[in-house]
């Protein structure tokens, strides 16, 4: 009986072996999957994080022993050369000429007058102070050594503004003009000040920013492609100026446009461009087409347009370099007429300031985002160059619409993980809004609110705007053919830039 029960035991024992070893096996990938989501759990969200940096760097500042703060103030932008003691000079004093002077009475033994030589007087430059003001900041700041203080704006005190502009994370073109003298007299309060607004902004909406977004930060003027909650890459953006704002939307990218046309939106039409064919008789864009009743006028010149209403004109531009929207437009849903895109003015994104948009967001690398969206849709660099150079319009849907957040955050975190902080580029903020038809409870872009708020979609205006006085000067004249109604054609719709 002993004898028998030993190789049973032996062959449990294998049995249990080979069943245990085929358990960890079978059971390795769902451990590490549950591993995984319990590590990913314990890991704050990107946007979490950023909140936790912008708290602990405020409280840093706050926790900062008190120190002098010279204040530059509002003025006149100062550079190299500017300030100091400068040189005038005052031009020789006329006289008449030696033979009229010898006709003139004199007294006896007074020699004739001679002209007076040129005389250099030095002056006191009329921005000596605000140097001054600015020398004395970068020393408070530890950008310039106590003893290289001036009032003349010398190459040390050029060398110490872009060392401030670079930690800034402005532009480091050596002068001080707005954007850097408010970051300049920016106080340690004011900036803790915008650094909770901003993490509190961020813990409020945190929550609706999926792991992969597009993320438009207005004040910051930039764009940050996050995928799978990491930042891939961040760029300049320019957005909408303070009278054409660029709303707050939560909305997505389902298509990219190679090669778009751009239709001039309704309030650029009616407040600049149908003002320019009154005043000129051209709109002042290249490359484009104007429409008057679905019908397009060959020869703008022909058409009184004082007597037209901006109901009835389009234009369109064609595609190409001169395209107002680059060669990469990035389209949404909202019916605001917002999108992204690129532009035909990149020299735009080498200001600090770049709030001059009409309401939509331009990218300083439009191709970057493009290659980087289409890859999803299997569209390669070599594609796009081709499509680019047909020269045609082709629009590529997504197989996956990338979400989209605007949103108004006075502070941020870049991607060496250095602390930005932003001013305010509008005086009255605009509210966060989703888009019509969109599902998802809008966060308040307030972070005094608590709660969600109901969504609200503030559209451009899109009425027709009553017809404008015609001068005297204009009213005998009659109208072309040219402006009698026709049978509307259907063109591309209006569009944002």
């Amino acid at each position: 009986m002993h004898d028998l029960r030993r190789p049973m035991s032996r062959r449990s024992a294998a049995l249990c072996l080979v069943g245990g070893l085929v358990g960890v096996v079978l059971s390795g990938p769902a451990l590490a999957a549950a591993a995984k989501e319990a590590a990913h759990a314990a890991k704050p969200s990107l946007v979490a994080g950023w909140a936790a940096a912008l708290e602990s760097r405020a409280q840093e500042i706050q926790n900062a022993p008190k120190a002098p703060a010279t204040r530059v103030g509002y003025g006149a932008v100062v550079k190299l050369g500017d300030g100091g003691m400068v040189e005038g000079i005052a031009p020789a004093m006329d006289v008449p000429p030696a033979d009229v002077q010898a006709q003139a009475p004199t007294l006896p033994g007074l020699a004739p007058v001679e002209p007076a030589p040129p005389v250099v007087i030095s002056v006191r430059s009329p921005l000596a102070d605000r140097v001054g003001r600015v020398a004395r900041r970068l020393i408070e700041l530890g950008y310039l050594p106590a003893d290289k203080w001036t009032d003349s704006f010398n190459e040390d005190v050029e060398t110490a503004v872009r060392a401030f502009q670079l930690a800034e994370g402005l532009q480091p073109d050596g002068k001080v003009g707005e954007v850097t003298r408010q970051a300049l007299d920016r106080t340690p309060a004011q900036t803790v000040a915008l650094l909770r607004r901003a993490a509190a902004a961020m813990r409020a909406q945190q929550a609706s920013i999926p792991d992969t977004t597009v993320l438009v930060n207005l004040p910051g003027q930039s764009v940050t492609l996050i995928e799978h909650g990491r930042p891939t890459f961040t760029m300049r953006a320019v957005v909408g100026r303070p009278s054409r704002k660029t709303p707050l939307l939560q909305d997505r990218i389902t298509s990219v446009t190679i090669n778009p046309t751009w239709t001039v939106p309704p309030t650029v039409l009616s407040e600049d461009k149908l003002p320019a064919l009154r005043k000129k008789g051209t709109t002042g864009i290249k490359n484009a087409a104007v429409y008057l009743d679905g019908t397009e006028v060959v020869n703008t010149q022909s058409v009184n347009w004082w007597s037209v209403d901006p109901g009835r004109v389009r234009i369109v531009q064609k595609p190409g370099d001169d395209n107002a929207l680059g060669r990469f437009r990035f389209n949404l849903t909202n019916g605001d007429g917002i999108f992204l895109h690129g532009t035909n003015d990149p020299k735009l994104f080498s200001r600090d300031l770049r709030a001059a948009s009409s309401g939509c967001v331009r990218l300083e690398d439009a191709r970057m985002m493009a290659e980087t969206l289409l890859s999803a849709a299997k569209v390669t660099p070599a594609v796009i160059s081709q499509q680019l150079d047909t020269g045609e319009t082709k629009t590529i849907r997504l197989p996956n619409a990338i979400p989209v957040r605007f949103v108004y955050w006075n502070a941020s975190v870049d991607t060496a993980g250095v602390v930005r902080v932003h001013p305010d580029i509008y005086e009255d903020p605009p509210t966060l809004a989703t888009p019509s038809g969109q599902s998802g409870a809008a966060m308040s872009a307030n972070p005094t609110a608590a709660g969600p708020v109901t969504p609200v979609s503030t559209p451009r205006p899109l009425s027709k705007p009553a017809p404008l006085p015609v001068p005297a000067a204009h009213a005998p004249t009659p109208l072309s053919s040219a402006s009698t109604p026709a049978p509307i054609k259907p063109l591309p719709a209006s569009t944002g830039m």
